[in-house]
């Protein structure tokens, strides 16, 4: 089903880009461990950049896109580059820890783009690896998880588990080599019923028999032990509760081993950006939690974390009276970064037909659309569609990948209430988008609403607002009937002068809500992957004065 290159490394890292990051994250990194290693066997560290034997964290800043990495054995930081085609790592919105592959003895990596390209990179120093790809796959978009838990074999090579939206999983055992097939085996399914976890969790060894297991957690907040049973057919015991409460954590990170007993720990972040350490006791049980550093609403990325990843759109565009228009980044604490003037004063006076969608190019971040009579364009004037419809179109809007099959798809909906799919088209960078296709009629909105994935399922969804109420349109990844029924979430939604998705603002991987009331106060609902009435959390205000005249 994956379709894969092998493309050989020709060239080296130009250069390496400075990296700042908030108050706070120093305390991140870890410290040397105090406790006695552990005499038994122990499973090999996933990410072991500066060979002490532990591996190494890599978290990405969420107001510059850029890596850094946490230097186990020096207790220091450095900036972080991935390759020529991701130099800062800004384009892949995935990173997994790749260890023997492809036969080296230095840790690679992986990455996942949006487009559902899955690419092998080799490490070649501690603070970067080689610019060139060792190895590249398709497809892997068909999947709304994949992770890297480490030797779920016990042959001693690193395997992935991909999970589709309706639940399946699947193992790709590792083969040691990129040649002739690639670095994975063909894919074995090995269990049904996963879509009941929010977030999937590669671990390493938590109990110290040097196979590899996983944690998962319910949108209910209970934590479950799967331990890692060697086989390559059935690679899981039945799980065991680990415990409850853990929802009030956005992410939780497999970290391996902190405290250097053999045994793999965890962390978990607060939306309030702080890190709590839980040490593994063994048996798949954990010690107390004790506080590990704070600054992590700086972070957008932690390598290891268990959510669904967010890919896209990161941030609001907006335009005062006076026609300057301004970004705004989001943080994972439900907050917004400080504003950015974008292009010069008064440019957007005439912002008609402008908007901010998910991303439609290469780096995978948010682009601006614009509607005309010659059709519609995308960052720096790229020709998206050269249908004049859109010039007339009620809502034109971008969600993701609507259907399922990689590119990144645009919707029209007209003024009769006819809703129509343009198709992104393959292989088209910035994107492009085929003909219109008519996916619906009747649809009655006074608001309609690109939100990226509310559901927590790795699909794009629409939200709509009509007659004082608001709708959740699942999405259903089907290219002839992409959404699925909508559903109420309720209503007194009429009071607000703007209703707007900027993507994933609390760092677990859904897509938030932000409203602005005409006297220009702001309100965020934070999405929870739940459905109906329970759809969004309660409002919290987060800014006040934000008398814009377009924002999205």
């Amino acid at each position: 089903m994956l379709h894969t290159h092998h493309r050989r490394r020709t060239r080296r890292l130009a250069a390496c880009t400075a990296l700042a990051l908030g108050v706070g994250l120093l305390s991140v990194v870890p410290t040397p461990a105090t406790a006695e290693a552990a005499t038994t066997a122990r499973a090999k560290p996933r990410f072991d950049r500066d060979g002490d034997g532990r591996s190494d964290r890599v978290y990405r800043s969420a107001t510059t896109g850029k890596l850094t990495i946490a230097l186990s054995k020096t207790g220091t930081s450095a900036p972080f580059t991935i390759g020529a085609d991701d130099l800062d790592g800004t384009v892949s919105q995935e990173i997994l820890s790749a260890d023997n592959l492809w036969g080296t003895d230095t840790p690679d990596l992986l990455t996942i783009r949006s487009d559902g390209t899955l690419r092998l990179h080799s490490a070649k120093s501690p603070t970067a690896t080689d610019p060139g790809l060792v190895w590249q796959g398709n497809g892997w978009h068909i999947y709304n998880k994949v992770l890297a838990p480490g030797d779920l074999t016990k042959d001693g090579l690193q395997d992935l588990l991909a999970r589709t939206p309706s639940g399946t999983l699947y193992l790709y055992s590792g083969r040691g080599t990129v040649y002739n097939g690639g670095p994975f085996k063909t894919r074995v399914k090995v269990g049904e019923g996963w879509q009941g976890y929010d977030q999937l969790v590669g671990t390493n060894d938590v109990d110290g028999d040097t196979i590899a297991d996983i944690v998962a957690r319910t949108t209910a907040g209970d934590l479950y032990f799967y331990k890692g049973t060697g086989s390559a057919t059935a690679p899981f015991k039945p799980r065991v509760r680990i415990g409850g409460g853990w929802n009030a954590y956005n992410q939780i990170i497999g970290a391996d081993d902190l405290d250097n007993d053999g045994r793999a720990d965890l962390l978990a972040r607060t939306p309030g950006g702080a890190f709590y350490r839980y040490l593994s006791v063994g048996g798949g049980k954990f010690g107390p939690r004790t506080y590990y550093g704070g600054g992590g609403q700086n972070l957008s990325y932690y390598l290891g974390q268990g959510g669904v990843p967010a890919y896209g759109k990161h941030g609001l565009f907006v335009v005062d009276t006076t026609g300057t228009a301004f970004t705004y980044g989001t943080l994972s604490d439900g907050t917004f970064t400080a504003r950015k003037q974008f292009g010069a004063a008064g440019e957007y006076a005439y912002h008609w037909g402008t908007s901010s969608v998910h991303a439609m190019n290469s780096n995978d971040r948010a682009t601006l659309l614009t509607a005309n009579n010659a059709g519609l364009y995308g960052d720096g004037g790229s020709m998206v569609s050269s249908s004049p419809a859109f010039r007339d179109y009620q809502a034109r809007i971008s969600i993701g990948d609507i259907t399922g099959d990689g590119p990144t798809d645009v919707l029209g909906l007209d003024l009769w209430g006819s809703l129509f799919l343009y198709p992104g088209v393959k292989h088209e960078t910035p994107t492009r988008v085929g003909a219109a296709v008519k996916i619906g009629t009747g649809w009655k909105v006074d608001k309609l609403i690109g939100a990226g994935d509310v559901t927590g399922d790795g699909r794009p969804d629409l939200i709509s607002r009509y007659d004082n109420r608001l709708y959740v349109h699942p999405g259903t990844g089907s290219p002839t009937a992409p959404f699925a029924a909508r559903v109420l979430i309720g209503s007194g939604w009429d009071g607000y002068a703007h209703l707007v998705a900027p993507g994933d603002m609390n760092g677990d991987g859904r897509a938030d809500l932000v409203a602005v009331t005409p006297g220009g106060d702001v309100y965020r609902y934070t999405a929870t992957g739940l459905r109906g009435a329970a759809t969004f959390t309660a409002r919290v205000k987060i800014a006040t004065g934000w008398t814009y005249e377009h924002i999205s």
